[in-house]
């Protein structure tokens, strides 16, 4: 694919037997030449009239990539047949319209006409049924896509939507083998069909695929569409359901390749071996189909028993009564449209009036469903078999280990063969009782600079839930050989091999100690050799502090600013330097991730400079930042910290040699850096002794296998600090990589980390891990809101920042030759005329400031060139991350131009771009799209946007040029600080 080129992607289903499988093509932001080989018919037409020839050549999809370009482009795709597949679009004219505003932008299509369906043949790659699933559960989300410089079409979000499905009927086991004959055949060998097929009875199953084929987007079609009228020659039931029998079928063709295909088997043989094989089709005399038929019918019969006819048997397991020793698992039967429809197998045996209702609704015979259905459930659970023998089974009782089995073996398959099964509340996962260990521990020294070497005493207790079992009770508890145990009013399972390694082990590990990393590594993971896992951790000392709940209400002591500091700390600045200090003490590193204009800068020096006041700083320390930020760090650090020395390493006159560097920074406090040279200068960093590290805007290592992040987390330093507004931007590995780097070790390998947290909190929600990693990463994360009151009480309504950018290379150079030309002129000139020569030479110096191209006027590329327009992608991308809108005002409708393209192309989001040459109806149009949050970044000149706008969605406001008058930009500030503004603005 081009580079800095915009593609949207597309899926299609092309459903059997019309069509191979799953179609993939993908449009461009540039028109590509005609490269179709020609067919003999397309060689003729093409000879013919010129009304001929512009039908032939209006037939190809003028900027739908190649299929070379896609597989290049998009994972998974190597070894994919190509396809050309008449599809019907909209389109205007003759041209087929982009399906994302960005998209049309770049090509420079029209929007003053609706559009009208248009045939065109569109290139592309085609997936078989045996590739479907796994290339569509493989896709990135749809940040990720966007961050390769993709935009995830409606199609494909749709059907790997349905994927999803798919998978869930394979792991659910919702499908059954079945037989199609073909019909009319005489023959004493036919040819017959063996196929998986979906059952989609599950009301969960059912009613996602519903949902699905109530969402199908209409391009979907586009490939059965009829380009007079519009119509389609399928609709979305039968796409959905041809899709997922298909993929099903081949998944489980694929797991079944087990069976051997032999040919000369007997006619079973062969219906089981088709059903493993690539063709489904098998050779049986048509009495042999006819029986495999009738044993699957009479198999689906006995399903049928279960839950069908609209009604559904159930079983409810009853716990103990106060006194009682036996469970009861009791016999329902329910409603299948009205669920709230449900009563016992006695009413059933009765006739009486529920009875009546269930037959009435369903047209079956409740008594005949309850007992075929109760012979099957006793097929997988005998004592259900054993109460058949009465002539009315209602229930049957049990006693504790066959009610453990029920729940643990039974339960569950039931369930999935399509039983409705009721159990206790307390049994499900995530609300079970279960038996853990509570941990006791103090320091056993000060600990000071240790971190997670420090060294613990403990004592230790079994709990169940929040409640403390005593030793009597954990002893008895081992000595009952019974699974599940009624402890204080509660029922809890008990796993004795578990409970006697976990006595064994803690009596052995309290002689020798724990290390607070041992201890946070219980918590992290379960422990074979442990027995239990560790539920809770109760401290004494500065243990207590760290561990006290939250970082922000932890119970560290408040300290005194230092001396130097030329500022006033707001209440919430001082506890967060409070607590970067208190980490500090005990070796531990810690990440302040306040949200965007909070003043992590401040902070960040209050700590260094306080190290230095007390005669702590031994070594300089280093900090690491974006190159667009690094003239704002000495900015502030001379504004705030003016009694520290700062150096900034950076630039081709930065000192390369060890010697020259160790003397560079031997006598500073502070040298700035950027993550652009963590990587090149790597062996200098390494080499120097530094007293702590910073890494400001620290999302920058969150691929921990980038160079840079590995090259950063090799510098030896004696604390560690990373600032970051955004700790968790896409991926929780993020937030492993930024911790690995403060804390090595600390959340286990990246392995480790991806299969305990990663896979079950971002593919299955899991609660229980979510808790558990957000307890082990609070001590070391603070984290505050611009929004939260409580700890931001007196944040003015209107906030301004200014923003301190870096000058490129290029830049500098163009500066200094602006400003020498300007100079040689003005000793030429007098009067008026060295006036105009002043007002023209500052505009060129805005203009280079603004980036090299807005200066040269040469349309050259945008990235890497300009430091102002590097920071502004950042602030604008965290923005809006944080689900914010942006305003952004230029006095130059050219650097409006160029910003917009930069902005669209780099955060592959729409940036609308209002200027003096649009018609008053185009600038109605952009701000109600504003307002309504249909776009999120709003380009805006000084002269046309600066007044008479209602622009309250926007919460951020960038001036990216100064204009010489502040009132004038105080007015455009007010488009969005105005009444009905609900946020509070921040204007850069």
């Amino acid at each position: 694919m081009t580079n800095n080129e915009i593609k949207a992607v597309h899926v299609l289903w092309i459903p059997d037997p019309i069509g191979p499988g799953l179609m993939i093509w993908a449009e461009g932001s540039k028109l590509r030449p005609k490269s179709r080989r020609k067919t003999a018919g397309d060689r003729a037409l093409s000879r013919g009239s010129a009304a001929s020839r512009r039908r032939w050549e209006a037939a190809d999809h003028p900027f739908a990539l190649s299929p070379e370009d896609l597989k290049r482009g998009l994972s998974g795709l190597e070894g994919s047949k190509t396809i050309r597949k008449r599809l019907v679009l909209p389109g205007r004219g003759r041209l087929p319209v982009a399906s994302h505003p960005i998209i049309q932008e770049a090509l420079g299509m029209p929007n003053n006409s609706e559009p009208a369906y248009l045939a065109r043949e569109v290139p592309g790659v085609i997936i078989a049924h045996n590739r479907v699933l796994a290339w569509l559960l493989q896709l990135p989300n749809s940040e990720d896509l966007r961050s390769q410089g993709i935009l995830p079409g409606d199609t494909l979000r749709f059907w790997q939507a349905a994927g999803r499905l798919a998978w869930e009927i394979l792991a659910g086991e919702h499908f059954l083998p079945t037989i199609f004959q073909e019909a009319g055949n005489e023959t004493r060998t036919a040819k017959a069909k063996a196929v998986w097929q979906p059952t989609l009875d599950a009301p969960a199953i059912a009613e996602k695929a519903r949902k699905l084929e109530e969402s199908l987007p209409p391009a979907c079609l586009s490939f059965a569409l009829d380009a007079k009228s519009g119509k389609a020659e399928t609709n979305a039931t039968a796409l959905v359901h041809d899709f997922l029998t298909r993929v099903v079928d081949a998944e489980l063709r694929a797991a079944s390749s087990a069976f051997s295909a032999g040919s000369k088997r007997v006619p079973h043989d062969a219906w089981i071996s088709a059903l493993a094989l690539e063709r489904p089709e098998f050779e049986a005399p048509p009495e042999t189909a006819e029986e495999i038929t009738s044993a699957i019918t009479s198999w689906k019969a006995r399903l049928e028993s279960v839950c069908g006819q609209g009604l559904r048997a159930c079983l409810r397991l009853v716990e103990p009564g106060e006194n009682g020793q036996k469970w009861m698992l009791e016999y329902l039967l329910q409603a299948s449209a009205d669920p709230s429809l449900l009563t016992g197998a006695r009413n059933i045996w009765t006739g009486a009036g529920p009875a009546r209702k269930l037959a009435a609704l369903s047209g079956a015979h409740p008594e005949e469903r309850l007992l075929a259905a109760l012979s099957l459930a006793g097929r997988v659970f005998q004592p259900i078999e054993a109460s058949l023998k009465r002539s009315d089974p209602d229930h049957v009782l049990l006693d504790s280990v066959q009610a453990y089995r029920f729940l643990k073996e039974a339960a569950p398959v039931l369930s999935n063969s399509g039983f409705g099964v009721f159990l206790p509340p307390w049994w499900k996962a995530q609300s079970a009782p279960r038996l853990s260990v509570q941990l006791r521990v103090k320091p056993k020294d000060a600990g000071e600079g240790q971190g997670t070497d420090s060294w613990l005493t403990f004592d230790w207790n079994a709990a169940m839930g929040d409640k403390t079992l005593s030793r009597e009770e954990l002893e008895e508890l081992a000595r009952m050989k019974v699974p599940l145990v009624q402890v204080r009013g509660q029922w809890v399972e008990v796993d004795h091999e578990a409970l006697a390694k976990a006595i064994s082990f803690w009596d052995r590990q309290k002689s020798r100690g724990l290390t607070l990393g041992e201890v946070f590594s219980r918590l992290r993971q379960s422990s074979a050799q442990a027995g239990l896992d560790v539920s809770d951790v109760q401290a004494e000392g500065w243990l207590k502090d760290l561990l006290g709940g939250t970082s922000e209400n932890a119970g560290f002591k408040m300290i005194s600013v230092p001396n130097g500091l030329q500022g006033t700390l707001r209440h919430y600045q001082e506890r967060g330097f409070s607590w970067l200090s208190f980490l500090k003490t005990y070796g531990f590193g810690a990440c302040l991730a306040d949200d965007m204009g909070l003043g992590k800068t401040i902070q960040s020096l209050a700590l260094i400079l306080r190290e230095k006041e007390e005669g702590r700083l031994k070594a300089p320390v280093l900090l690491v930042c974006p190159t667009s930020v690094a003239g704002n760090w000495m900015k502030e650090a001379e504004r705030f910290a003016p009694g520290l020395k700062v150096i900034l390493h950076h630039g081709t006159g930065r000192k390369k040699s060890a010697a020259s560097f160790k003397r560079q920074v031997g006598s500073s406090d502070l040298v700035i850096s950027t993550y652009a040279l963590a990587r090149f200068d790597e062996k200098l960093l390494r080499a120097q002794a530094w007293s702590g590290i910073f890494l400001d805007e620290a999302q920058n290592i969150k691929n921990p296998e980038a160079k840079q992040s590995r090259a950063l987390r090799n510098v030896k330093a004696g604390f560690r600090v990373a600032l970051t507004g955004t700790p968790v931007e896409n991926r929780l590995s993020e937030l492993w990589s930024i911790m690995e780097f403060l804390n090595p070790g600390y959340l286990g390998s990246f392995g480790d980390f991806h299969n305990r947290f990663a896979v079950p909190i971002e593919r299955f929600q899991d609660n229980h891990a979510t808790a558990i990693l957000k307890r082990l990463a609070q001590p070391f994360v603070l984290r505050r809101l611009k929004t939260d009151r409580t700890i931001v009480p007196d944040l003015p309504e209107k906030m301004e920042m200014k923003v301190f950018c870096t000058l490129t290379k290029e830049q500098a150079t163009l500066y200094r030759a602006v400003v020498k030309d300007m100079l040689e002129q003005i000793e030429k000139a007098e009067g008026m005329g060295r006036r105009g020569l002043v007002l023209a030479a500052l505009t060129k110096l805005k203009q280079v400031a603004n980036h090299p191209a807005h200066f040269l006027k040469d349309s050259s590329a945008l990235p890497g060139r300009s430091g102002k327009l590097e920071r502004l992608t950042e602030m604008v991308e965290e923005a809006l991350s944080a689900g914010d809108s942006v305003l952004i005002f230029t006095q130059y409708t050219e650097m409006g131009e160029l910003l917009k393209r930069h902005l669209q192309t780099k955060l592959l989001q729409e940036a609308m771009f209002l200027h003096g040459g649009l018609l008053k109806g185009a600038r109605d149009k952009m701000v109600e799209r504003f307002q309504s949050g249909e776009a999120r970044i709003f380009l805006l000149t000084l002269k046309a946007g600066g007044t008479g706008l209602n622009l309250t969605r926007a919460n951020h406001v960038f001036h990216y040029d100064r204009w010489w008058n502040p009132a004038v930009e105080n007015q455009a500030t007010d488009r969005a600080f105005r009444i009905g503004q609900k946020k509070n603005v921040q204007v850069h």
